[in-house]
């Protein structure tokens, strides 16, 4: 279907189900009073509140004098002393006001709860990407996912499409399976993030806006003279952000879509970076085969490893076991490094993810780094906790002629190239091309 295409009409709803009403304790004062009871804060919190709705009404026949909407339930001796006393002066008369409501005057959870049946729970968050309203909708609920769909299109005037999410997520390319339920099939999206902006197709890339606050944390981590490798780079937020910094950059995702996505997002955003588009392994590997690093004063480069694949992330740390164990360099044709490991993870026990963590460290690495920090990062899902796994590893440099590769010097400030990945910078040509024989190995391998 083509991306502007509209989606056939869904079932709707009879909108007379929303059409009730309401008779609302009110009090008539002159309106020349107004302010002076809006001032009250005790008194303002119980005042109506609705969509569409003014709390302040006029009086039919009497144009001086105004009707103050109060919720549901209000008695006069839950008003304020100072009301109170206006009450008892006649200076405020207690009545009550008939408000008529329909579909408009209810936001999207009432909406739902009286559309959804009794059992059926009212979906109480969503995802937003761009102008797509992004669900995981239960069992129970799909059937009335189109009611949901129309509801959240109606009552949010960014959102312009809704899906949910269909069957789970199995492929090596974190991207899933979704229908539109209400707006237009159009999942290129454009989203903004810690001022930059990305573009993308929702439906062929991995991202999550739940960790936007976890980017920005990580990039505070990351000085400009670092060198940063994201191995699950998805779109490139991070990247571009540590790129923004100052940052040497390599980005990597095994994904053709996510690897043309960070290149196009680079150009975009003025940002110069390398792009791969290799299995985890094989990224790893081209890393090692870049030219040396310089650090200032011959001292090792501190070097920011980034892997988030939490389902898999940490079986693929084996591709730093000989370095990890010997201290010895291989990355960038065996520079000194100081290496910065942030591995992202899942596990079920919330208060000691150590149980579960610790042995497939162990199972990577041989060994448990002995500086290593295991922090939470959100729950995902009832005994499905993310975290992120952190160490550091100063690796010396290799002894010459111990890496198959050519020993090259190449100074952080200067231009970067490489020829295992994709160029992109704000002036460059762009390149869609990659290394001839690299090898694009399953995720999940």
């Amino acid at each position: 279907m083509a991306a502007e295409a509209a989606r056939p009409a869904a079932p709707d709803f009879d909108p007379s189900v929303f059409n009730v009403v309401e008779r609302l304790p009110a009090l008539q004062v002159v309106a020349q009073r107004i302010g002076e009871l809006q001032k009250d804060r005790k008194f303002s919190a119980l005042m109506y509140r609705r969509r569409g709705v003014k709390p302040i009404v006029a009086v039919n026949g009497d144009p001086s004098m105004r009707l103050l909407l109060l919720q549901l339930g209000v008695e006069t001796s839950a008003l304020p002393a100072d009301v109170q006393d206006m009450v008892l002066s006649g200076a405020v008369q207690v009545t009550e006001h008939e408000l008529r409501l329909s579909y408009e005057h209810f936001n999207a959870e009432e909406a739902l709860q009286r559309l959804l049946p009794e059992g059926v729970e009212v979906p109480r968050s969503f995802e937003t990407i761009g102008h797509v309203a992004h669900f995981n909708l239960r069992d129970e609920q799909l059937p009335y996912r189109f009611q949901i769909g129309r509801v959240i299109l109606d009552k949010n005037a960014s959102i312009q499409t809704v899906v949910t999410k269909v069957g789970a997520l199995t492929n090596e390319f974190r991207t899933f399976d979704m229908e539109v339920i209400a707006g237009r099939d159009d999942t290129n999206v454009v989203v903004s993030e810690n001022g930059m902006k990305m573009k993308f197709n929702f439906r062929d890339v991995y991202w999550n806006s739940r960790l936007s606050e976890e980017r920005v944390r990580l990039l505070s981590k990351v000085a400009s003279s670092d060198v940063v490798c994201d191995i699950f780079a998805g779109v490139g937020a991070f990247a571009l952000f540590a790129a923004s910094k100052g940052c040497m950059v390599y980005a990597n995702d095994l994904n053709p879509a996510g690897a043309e996505a960070i290149r196009r997002n680079a150009v975009l955003n003025k940002c110069r970076l390398e792009v791969f588009n290799l299995d985890a392994r094989e990224c790893v590997r081209a890393i090692c085969r870049l030219p040396c690093l310089e650090g200032r004063l011959g001292a090792p480069v501190r070097v920011h490893v980034v892997m988030n694949l939490p389902e898999l992330a940490l079986d693929f740390l084996d591709a730093f076991r000989e370095m990890v164990s010997t201290r010895r360099s291989e990355l960038f044709s065996g520079s000194p490094v100081d290496l910065q490991v942030h591995c992202y993870c899942f596990a079920r026990d919330k208060q000691q993810p150590e149980a579960e963590v610790h042995p497939r460290l162990i199972h990577a690495l041989g060994v448990v780094p002995d500086n290593v920090e295991i922090r939470a990062v959100r729950d995902v899902a009832p005994k499905k906790n993310m975290f992120c796994v952190e160490f550091g590893v100063l690796l010396h440099a290799s002894a010459p002629g111990s890496l198959s590769s050519e020993i090259h010097t190449l100074n952080l400030a200067s231009a970067i190239s490489s020829q295992t990945g994709l160029h992109a910078s704000p002036d460059a040509d762009v390149s869609t091309s990659t290394e001839p024989d690299a090898k694009r190995a399953k995720a999940a391998a």
